[in-house]
């Protein structure tokens, strides 16, 4: 429940005073309008209504803020000072003042001050709207409108901003003259003493209400998990593009030591409609002086893996460790904790944990689609991502060369798989719709490690 006392200024203008007389007052003050009301009442009943009222809590403004246009006004007008030498031709021996008033032109011809936590019973909801339909103007008898009263939330006007009570030194906060218990006996008592309704105000700072954004929410990747492994030391060091070589190497150790039958998401047959594991090859990159050699081989397990066959992949890595690789012919790659480095913490290839935008290829991406006429780059680079299952992308850089320092150019020649599609191998920035958690991975030989993406601007 609400109420709503909505204005409509007859002329689209609004006369009246603010704190300081010779400036406007806007945006209107609650305590204004409650003086409208006021000067209506005659009843006991409408004297009742407005202490409901003002026991109603804390009002809120709704009123246009842009585009609102001062003015001002200078004439002479009687005072109430006499003289020998009057100067008033209408009224005998009083003096004539000059007076300049000030008014505003908002860009909306309607305003309203809403309570919203009111609950009015319904005999004093219609003896509000009997006080407002009494009241012929707002500020000054220049000041025309027509007063409306609602229990319920106003009808929102496209030029409307809301101003709500703010805690006192909020930095640019604007006073506002309110209504508050014991208001009406307060104006009351002045108008009984002669005085100023003025006299009786008080203000509290108000503030236009900022609109909290919708979260977007996070996009969580298809891979749920790293198993990672550093290179031991002394190793010789191992070219960004023999990556291809390690991740098979990787793929064949890990099939070897799990138990028959192989699960499906794990040697990648008959799961086609599954996320894979994937086997990467990690490589030094998006850093001050990276050259994009390897520092170690990960495992990228998925989010929606049965817990079986989690289980038993563990098992088959981790219980007995997997060591060494062999992929080539002579000395193996010793596999171990390595160094504490920052390739090797999950956080370099999962970005923050709520998520991160902009991501830029680590290895570079083979689409899985074939370059056509008509079909650009970016387009191919944005299907790969949505195939693998991540959200659209607002905007994509492609480029044959590396976009971040240390990325892979291109895998060895002959280290790839025989027989494989020649389909298209770029880099790419790539910017999503909403945060995503990594790790990120897309691409026709996402599964052996191309398509590994980096969050960008994301510390170690």
């Amino acid at each position: 429940m609400a109420l709503t006392l909505t204005v409509r200024l007859r002329h689209g203008r609004y006369d009246a005073g603010d704190m300081r007389p010779s400036q406007a007052e806007w945006p209107p003050h609650p305590a204004r309008l409650f003086c409208a009301l006021a000067a209506s009442a005659v009843e006991t009943d409408d004297w009742d209504a407005l202490r409901w009222l003002e026991r109603a809590g804390t009002p809120t403004v709704r009123a246009a803020m842009d585009d609102v246009r001062p003015g001002r006004t200078d004439s002479y007008v009687v005072t109430n000072q006499t003289e020998q030498k009057p100067g008033s031709q209408s009224w005998p021996g009083r003096t004539n003042g000059a007076r300049s008033r000030a008014f505003v032109t908002p860009a909306c011809d309607r305003f309203a001050v809403v309570w919203p936590g009111a609950d009015p019973d319904p005999e004093v909801l219609a003896r509000l709207g009997a006080l407002a339909r009494r009241v012929p103007y707002v500020g000054r008898s220049t000041s025309q409108a027509e007063v409306s009263v609602t229990g319920s939330l106003p009808e929102d006007e496209p030029a409307w901003s809301e101003l709500a009570p703010v805690p006192l030194g909020t930095p640019g906060a604007i006073e506002l003259r309110v209504p508050y218990a014991g208001y009406t006996d307060a104006l009351q008592d002045a108008y009984d003493r002669g005085g100023r309704a003025w006299e009786a105000a008080r203000a509290l700072p108000y503030s236009p209400v900022v609109a909290t954004p919708e979260p977007v929410p996070t996009h969580l990747s298809p891979w749920d998990d790293l198993i990672i492994w550093g290179f031991e030391r002394p190793s010789a060091r191992i070219n960004g593009d023999q990556m291809a070589r390690l991740t098979l190497a990787l793929r064949k150790a890990v099939i070897s030591r799990v138990t028959d039958p192989v699960p499906a998401q794990v040697s990648g047959h008959g799961a086609d409609d599954r996320t894979h594991v994937a086997f990467l090859a990690l490589p030094d990159v998006d850093q001050p002086h990276s050259d994009g050699h390897l520092l170690g081989v990960a495992l990228a397990l998925p989010r929606h893996m049965p817990a079986e066959d989690w289980t038993l992949l563990a098992k088959a890595v981790m219980a007995d460790p997997l060591t060494r690789l062999t992929p080539w012919s002579g000395e193996p790659v010793r596999l171990g904790q390595g160094q504490n480095l920052r390739t090797l913490r999950r956080g370099r290839w999962t970005g923050h944990r709520a998520g991160t935008r902009t991501w830029v290829t680590a290895t570079p991406m083979m689409t899985d689609s074939f370059a056509r006429p008509g079909r650009s780059y970016e387009q191919m680079v944005a299907k790969s991502l949505r195939r693998a299952g991540f959200p659209d992308v607002t905007e994509v850089e492609v480029s044959t060369a590396p976009l971040t320092g240390g990325a892979i150019w291109r895998p060895r020649p002959g280290s790839l798989p025989p027989n494989r599609p020649k389909k298209p191998i770029v880099h790419a920035r790539v910017t999503f719709d909403r945060p995503v958690v990594g790790p990120v991975i897309a691409g026709s030989m996402r599964y052996l490690g191309l398509g590994l993406f980096v969050p960008e601007g994301v510390p170690g």
